[in-house]
């Protein structure tokens, strides 16, 4: 028992780090020896044991956590990301704020679907007469029609004046929209990824077997979307509108947490880089070069909606069709819904 030494002043520290097993290691050893060596070391583990420092607790009933110090405000378990979305819910449903200087292009009394103001019966025939366009029986039949009209109204007394006006019909809700060219015409018809009208399906033979990341630009199918992303992914071929509410475009307009981008270049750009694409986005790596040029009336038109507005289009001495043509890539942004019936 060499490695141990009997003074207890000196024999702490190295007994506290290894007392457990080197004490039971060397009962092993010594198992032969004498009782009085057993007894010694009985001794100097207990001599150890004593010099442990027990720390009594000032209070056993005292939580772990101060629960009384617990305020559940600064622990919100709202949503947020949910409730982002459902702020942008009712945006889309009320639209937003007109932008200044709007003026409804027609009002509430012109909406409605208006029945002609002062119908009797002297005039009555000549509304049936009106209503032969629509397929309605022939002129001798719709003259025995007015006829017992007459007879029947004169019987019952009935005001048809009265009645006619209390069944008029008027429109209830007003919902107001602006009209807006797409602000990168020019910059979009450059991009060597822009292959203009094309549906899904030849971007898909356009992208079989290309490698991931491979992608191009093209026009939408739906007449809601102006554009549309046809790329590589997970060794397929998939697609993605790109959508647009307040003046942004992005893949979802429906989620604020999405990225938006003022202009459909900075869309793009921003999917560029891969760090930036959730495993669900679009990641758009490798353009897939378009194999033609378009034509010069097309870029024409880019040139001229680059520097006009949609209303500006209106003022051009140009012959209808071509303000048509002009107008073709253009998005509605819903500004206002009204209830004319709480009004």
């Amino acid at each position: 028992m060499g490695e141990y030494s009997r003074n207890p002043e000196t024999s702490t520290a190295p007994l506290a780090e290894g007392s457990g097993s080197d004490f039971s290691r060397n009962r092993v050893v010594d198992s032969g020896a004498s009782s009085d060596s057993d007894t010694s070391d009985f001794r100097d583990f207990q001599t150890t044991r004593d010099q442990i420092q027990i720390v009594p607790v000032e209070n056993p009933r005292t939580p772990i956590i101060d629960l009384s110090s617990f305020n559940p405000e600064d622990y919100p378990v709202e949503d947020y990301e949910e409730r982002a979305r459902q702020e942008r819910a009712r945006e889309m449903a009320e639209g937003v704020d007109p932008p200044p200087g709007f003026r409804p292009g027609t009002s509430s009394t012109d909406l409605s679907v208006r029945i002609q103001a002062e119908i009797h019966l002297n005039n009555l025939t000549t509304l049936f007469h009106n209503s032969l366009t629509m397929g309605l029986p022939s002129f001798d039949t719709l003259t025995h029609i007015s006829t017992d009209l007459r007879l029947l109204a004169a019987q019952h007394g009935i005001n048809v004046l009265q009645n006619v006006h209390s069944h008029r019909t008027y429109a209830h809700t007003q919902i107001d929209y602006i009209h807006c060219l797409v602000p990168d015409l020019y910059e979009i018809t450059r991009c060597s990824f822009y292959w203009g009208k094309m549906d899904r399906y030849e971007a898909e033979r356009l992208l079989d077997n290309k490698p991931d990341g491979t992608f191009l630009l093209r026009d939408s199918a739906q007449e809601e979307y102006l554009f549309s992303v046809s790329f590589r992914r997970y060794s397929r071929s998939l697609h993605a509108r790109i959508e647009q509410w307040n003046h942004k475009f992005s893949f979802d307009s429906h989620d604020p947490g999405v990225f938006a981008s003022p202009t459909v270049c900075g869309l793009m750009e921003h999917y560029k880089d891969p760090s930036c694409c959730m495993f669900f986005e679009p990641m758009l790596t490798i353009p897939l070069h378009r194999t033609f040029v378009f034509s010069l009336q097309h870029m024409c038109r880019a040139v001229i909606c680059s520097s006009t507005t949609y209303d500006g289009i209106s003022c051009l001495q140009l012959p209808r069709s071509l303000k048509v043509y002009l107008k073709e890539y253009h998005y509605r942004q819903r500004i206002r819904v009204r209830r004319l019936d709480i009004e």
